[in-house]
């Protein structure tokens, strides 16, 4: 089985080059327009970036994109399942 690959959390410095920006010093003063768009927060004691956090941000600014990321959830009531079960529909029974 293979290892899962651990992916540090990224610093201003990454997170502004994979914005566009040439610095994290030219990046930090567009932080907050960027954070009331939802961008994720720093972490209070590293200042790094969730990377899954800042990917799925920068993802959700393209719903169109990435429709599985803002699709209502399609799980069904189990309740609903257990109820069709006892009542002989689950295989198409008679009921």
């Amino acid at each position: 089985m293979a290892r899962a690959q651990f992916v540090p959390d990224l610093t201003m410095a990454s997170v502004a080059r994979l914005l566009g920006y040439e610095s994290a010093r030219e990046f930090m003063p567009h932080l907050p327009e960027y954070e009331a768009r939802g961008f994720p927060k720093p972490d209070p004691i590293t200042g790094r970036v969730d990377p899954e956090a800042f990917e799925r941000w920068r993802r959700l600014r393209s719903p169109h994109l990435f429709p599985e990321l803002t699709a209502p959830p399609s799980a069904r009531d189990p309740r609903q399942v257990w109820a069709e079960r006892r009542a002989g529909k689950w295989r198409g029974d008679a009921a």
